[in-house]
């Protein structure tokens, strides 16, 4: 990344850090209003102080110090037998963290790939649509505290995702249950199920979100719902565990498509989704979704899974894993997704579905048949 892509990057944090400050300030002017103040001066005052604290907290949260991690303490981090998932188990692993991974498949080849980056992992088979599979996944973790009585239960990370691309009309019933099932409730049933350790030693959850869940796009509407309930999930559970001493942080990783597998299994989805048309679809969409997937099939992904290379992914994990006082929420985005995303928070309706165009670039639909 460019050094004038880090500095813009840096005036857009501290820009949604002033958003903060303007709703204190919002709050504050409309209190002071009420006790008879003039407008005008209010609005100056106003203006002022929420630069200053959306500085402040923006300088305060950049220079607040790292726990040092423990073997002592263990993450379970689910989902990990590629991209996100893997990535994160081998960083935690090498900050010190003992490291729970769960595999979806043992025999994958991601779970045969981390044990060349980091043999202290410990690997279990983790399906999160399986109450039986959870169930299994506590017991383990149960044994191991057992076992080790000076150990703590210090952190679930809820990772594990599928996604689908392509519009919702052309989606199989089973293709949008198996987003909502692993994606939304696979998150609440592993919640759910290992809350009561989070409970006991006080630790925390980091639900990794999408940037789907802020701006649902187009191709992506059942990924991106399913998305944004695990954002509803995770706003709420943030009050409701923060009073028992249990931290609740979202983290919304980058784009790293071309360094995971969530696109491995796409020609199987275009079979699959193609083969549900009726005859009616294949008439008006056949074109249109040849081009569409055609242009998707361009996206390859490594054959054997290798730690993504963003060192803000890493830096941003650490925080959300390691702070005392952690963000409720954590981004990490290229230039570009800041940028648009930006803009899609500020504009009016019809000139931000006009920006997610353009931010998609995908290919566009061209009629063929006059109704």
């Amino acid at each position: 990344m460019s050094i004038v892509s880090k500095l813009c990057l840096t005036v857009f944090e501290i820009v949604n850090e002033l958003y903060i400050g303007v709703g204190a300030g919002v709050v504050g002017l409309a209190v002071l209003i009420n006790h008879g103040y003039k407008t005008n001066q209010l609005l100056r005052t106003l203006t002022v102080s929420a630069v200053s604290l959306g500085s402040l907290i923006y300088v305060f949260q950049s220079s607040a110090e790292l726990k040092t991690p423990s073997l002592k303490q263990i993450i379970l981090i689910s989902g990990c037998d590629s991209g996100l998932g893997f990535s994160l188990a081998i960083h935690a692993a090498r900050i010190g963290f003992t490291v729970v991974a769960g595999f979806l498949d043992l025999e994958s080849p991601g779970a045969k790939e981390i044990k060349q980056f980091h043999r202290k992992i410990t690997q279990i088979h983790l399906d999160v649509t399986s109450k039986e599979s959870i169930f299994v996944a506590v017991e383990t973790i149960n044994q191991y505290l057992n076992s080790n009585p000076s150990y703590e239960f210090y952190a679930l990370v809820n990772n594990a995702g599928v996604m689908v691309f392509g519009e919702f009309e052309w989606q199989t019933e089973r293709l949008i249950h198996q987003q909502v099932h692993v994606n939304l409730m696979g998150t609440m049933n592993l919640s759910r199920a290992f809350i009561p350790l989070l409970r006991k030693y006080h630790g925390r959850m980091i639900n990794i979100t999408s940037h789907c869940s802020f701006t649902c796009l187009p191709g992506l509407a059942v990924y991106g719902a399913t998305k944004a309930g695990v954002k509803a999930l995770s706003d709420g559970l943030r009050i409701e565990l923060g009073k028992y001493g249990v931290k609740v942080v979202m983290l919304t990783p980058g784009s790293f498509i071309t360094q995971s597998n969530i696109m491995a299994k796409h020609p199987e989805h275009v079979h699959e989704m193609h083969r549900g048309f009726t005859k009616e679809q294949r008439g008006f969409y056949e074109d249109y979704f040849q081009r569409y997937h055609a242009y998707l099939l361009g996206i390859t992904a490594p054959k054997i899974p290798k730690p993504i290379q963003d060192p803000t992914l890493y830096r941003k994990f650490e925080e959300a894993l390691c702070l005392e006082a952690p963000k409720p929420a954590y981004k990490v985005e290229p230039f570009r997704y800041a940028f648009y995303h930006f803009l899609f928070k500020i504009s009016p309706t019809p000139l931000r579905d006009f920006f997610i165009v353009k931010f998609m670039n995908m290919p566009e639909y061209h009629m063929t048949q006059i109704w």
